[in-house]
């Protein structure tokens, strides 16, 4: 997309802000959107300005005697030559403890993934969330429908899904796949403890599994995933953990995260150790170690954030990156 028509869309959709407030009054459907740019070096050799992403998003609430809601978001990124792409079409109805969603949007599936990365206190998730995840690198959502029930007292959610099971970057007219996911979790302690699990059923049917399985690669056959997680949070201070698990059809790939955060009026301190096995003989498997620093000028309307990513590997530091990125909300 150029950059003459991007401009003309934001323009339009900020210009539209009146209008979707007014409509907002009747219907309720409103729209948000966020920017994020970043610049990163290894001070060597790296040297890199990236628009990390832009999301923009329209959603309807359910309210009013209707029980329908909807979203639709879009993204624009560096990562994918600043195109537009689609991501969440997806409607769902809403009653009593009972929600079902349908339409293409992300399975539920692990903590961080559904931590929002406008909030998560480095520039991103750990890698083992972002590969081992069920559509990790393929477009991280899927077409489908899934279930959730909240208990009365809002200490118990479950999550039960099923989907096409390829991703969204191709789609497959005969696919002769299919995904079943679920997720639980408990809070407890007053919600300062939260502690749960996903599961996850793939019959694959073709897919390249990157990250995972070498690139020319393409899987068939049954993948089985979980995933165990917690956390622990007061006001100031908050730790969480997770450990992802695949087996794919008895190759097994693996890895966890600590993260932890300390929250100091404006000030946001970071630190995260992080762990990946994968099924690739040429990368490798040393543990990865995260510091960051957050200026929250607006909470995380506005801030300003500072990330340092280094690897450990046989006692020695290696591929250390550097990344400064700026967060902006448009409304």
């Amino acid at each position: 997309m150029n950059s003459k028509k991007l401009t003309f869309i934001i323009a339009l959709l900020i210009f539209s802000t009146g209008a979707f407030s007014q409509e907002a009054t009747t219907n309720k459907v409103d729209w948000n959107g966020y920017t994020q740019a970043s610049f990163t070096t290894n001070f060597n050799d790296v040297h890199s300005f990236a628009m990390r992403r832009m999301k923009l998003w329209l959603f309807k609430k359910p309210g009013n005697g209707n029980n329908w809601g909807f979203k639709v978001q879009t993204t624009i990124t560096s990562l994918q030559d600043q195109k537009f792409f689609l991501q969440d079409v997806e409607a769902y109805y809403v009653h009593n403890n009972i929600r079902i969603d349908l339409g293409q949007f992300i399975p539920e599936y692990s903590l961080q993934r559904f931590q929002p990365d406008y909030i998560i206190p480095l520039t991103d998730r750990a890698p083992v969330i972002n590969y081992l995840i069920p559509n990790g690198k393929l477009g991280v959502r899927d077409i489908g429908v899934q279930l959730r029930f909240t208990s009365k007292n809002k200490n118990f959610k479950t999550w039960i899904g099923l989907f096409n099971g390829n991703g969204i970057q191709t789609y497959k007219i005969n696919n002769g796949g299919i995904m079943l996911t679920n997720k639980s979790q408990w809070n407890l302690i007053k919600n300062h403890v939260l502690i749960g699990y996903s599961f996850m059923f793939r019959k694959a049917d073709q897919l390249s599994m990157m990250n995972i399985l070498p690139n020319d690669v393409i899987f068939t056959g049954n993948d089985i995933r979980y995933n165990l997680f917690a956390k622990y949070s007061t006001p100031k201070f908050e730790i969480q953990a997770e450990y992802l698990y695949a087996n794919l059809g008895g190759q097994v790939a693996s890895g966890y995260y600590v993260l932890s955060t300390i929250n100091l009026a404006k000030n946001q301190i970071a630190v995260s150790w992080n762990q990946y096995n994968d099924l690739i003989n040429s990368t490798s498997d040393a543990p990865c170690v995260h510091l960051g620093y957050n200026y929250l000028m607006k909470g995380d309307k506005l801030k300003i954030m500072f990330d340092n990513g280094i690897q450990i590997e046989n006692g020695g530091l290696k591929n250390y990156l550097a990344t400064i990125q700026f967060q902006y909300f448009f409304k």
